[in-house]
């Protein structure tokens, strides 16, 4: 979609993201996401009175509508309305595109949008004990634990779940392992890609880049993370680059091969034998929250706020569960046809990487259709040029808003426009063109 009034991005920042279980650890997604909301409203010195909705993006849910819970939390007057989407990995996403379209009907001029995730929080839960009699309560439930549940109930790991695609899908690394076997993507060009966006975030956040963004958060153990975890923690593997090699495979197997869907991403392509997907070009499980002011350019001219970046388009598209990275090539080819661009014309591409292989396998669809040279562009830091999720990390509601937050690093370092671009499990998949205010 070309909107026909343009949208303006006012104040994106974030927590550092973290690695599951370790430094945000105890805070809820909604916690994480109410730090993202004060620290923004203290930023701006926004008149509360001014807001005129809270959206929150968050692929499990961490409170019953976490959006109305932070308002509350942070003082917001209680006539403001909030709403909590989930939308799997492009919720954040889906947040800021629900705010733009609420602007673009004339229901309000400034939205506070947040994005949030505490994979750490996602509950291990017993499946189906209210459907018998014998597990019906928590008293009768724990008094035949660990052993003796009755056939049918089970116990379940909500984030293993989730990272599935409930009954019509692959878990997402199956998912990635499919585009390598079925586009002939090698380990080398994935762990290529990887180590990219390990070096690219270690170097950019040395170099202060990422401040602009972050928001320190004090720790479990009393201290602040000031970095992305993830980065933090990879500092050997970017001082030794062999270490991409060694990595384990999640699928270890030589005999391993995926057959191709039959679709029409399937019809002309190579297979390999060989698995590709290690557990160093796959993004980590992560903590964190992003948030970002959606609003008109007029609104933030008379509020005194600065505009960072200008939307001026979005495209959502789905594609087959099995197939899920190749969502970003349909939402992204969409797009570029809505607002009349080719992709070589793009200064900048910020691309998911929930998977070296998913970001690869949609770049590669996109050179099968239009000849976009992706490896060169990436080789000249035209792509993700200051690392990726695999680097930085996925807290699925937050991803979105990164995107946009480093689309606006993308711009302030002197891009004149960025495409982001996501990938959800499910096979939706998001899309947003920023232009320099």
């Amino acid at each position: 979609m070309k909107l026909n009034q343009p949208i303006a991005i006012v104040a994106p920042r974030r927590t550092p993201f973290a690695q599951i279980g370790k430094a945000l650890g105890a805070y809820s997604g909604h916690q994480l996401g109410m730090i993202v909301a004060k620290d923004i409203l203290n930023r701006t010195k926004l008149p509360l009175d001014q807001i005129d909705g809270v959206i929150v993006g968050e692929a499990f849910s961490s409170a019953p509508n976490a959006a109305r819970v932070i308002s509350n939390l942070i003082g917001l007057p209680d006539r403001i309305p909030a709403i909590t989407l989930a939308n799997n990995c492009v919720s954040g996403m889906e947040a800021v595109v629900e705010a733009a379209r609420r602007i673009a009907i004339g229901e309000g001029q400034l939205f506070l949008v947040l994005g949030e995730e505490s994979q750490t929080s996602m509950p291990m839960v017993i499946k189906n004990a209210r459907l018998d009699k014998k597990t019906a309560t928590l008293d009768k439930l724990k008094s035949l634990l660990p052993d003796n549940l009755p056939e049918g109930v089970e116990l379940r790991d909500t984030l293993e779940d989730g990272l599935g695609d409930g009954e019509t899908g692959y878990g997402m690394s199956v998912t990635a392992e499919l585009l390598s076997q079925n586009y002939g993507l090698s380990r080398e060009v994935n762990d290529k890609v990887a180590f990219e966006s390990f070096k690219r975030a270690y170097d950019a956040t040395n170099a202060g880049l990422y401040n602009d963004y972050l928001i320190p958060v004090k720790t479990t153990d009393g201290e602040e993370l000031k970095a992305d975890e993830a980065v933090l923690l990879r500092k050997g593997l970017v001082e030794n680059p062999s270490r991409m090699g060694r990595a384990m495979l999640l699928f270890d197997n030589p005999e391993l091969k995926f057959e191709a869907f039959k679709q029409k991403y399937s019809s002309d392509l190579k297979k390999t034998a060989e698995p590709t997907v290690s557990i160093f070009n796959a993004s980590p499980r992560s903590d964190g929250a992003a948030g970002v002011i959606v609003t008109t350019p007029e609104k933030a001219k008379e509020l005194g706020l600065e505009v960072v970046a200008i939307l001026k388009g979005w495209r959502m598209e789905g594609v087959h569960p099995n197939q899920m990275g190749l969502g970003q090539a349909e939402a992204t080819m969409g797009l570029l046809k809505d607002i009349g661009k080719q992709i070589q014309e793009i200064d900048t591409i910020e691309i998911h990487e929930a998977f070296a292989a998913t970001a690869i396998g949609a770049l590669e669809e996109i050179k099968k259709r239009t000849g976009f040279e992706w490896e060169a562009a990436f080789d000249k830091k035209k792509i993700n040029p200051n690392g990726g999720s695999i680097a930085v990390g996925h807290p699925f509601g937050a991803t979105g808003i990164r995107l946009v937050a480093n689309g606006a690093m993308d711009i302030k370092a002197g891009a004149k426009d960025v495409l982001l671009t996501a990938c959800a499990h499910g096979g939706v998949a998001g899309a947003l063109y920023l232009e320099k205010p």
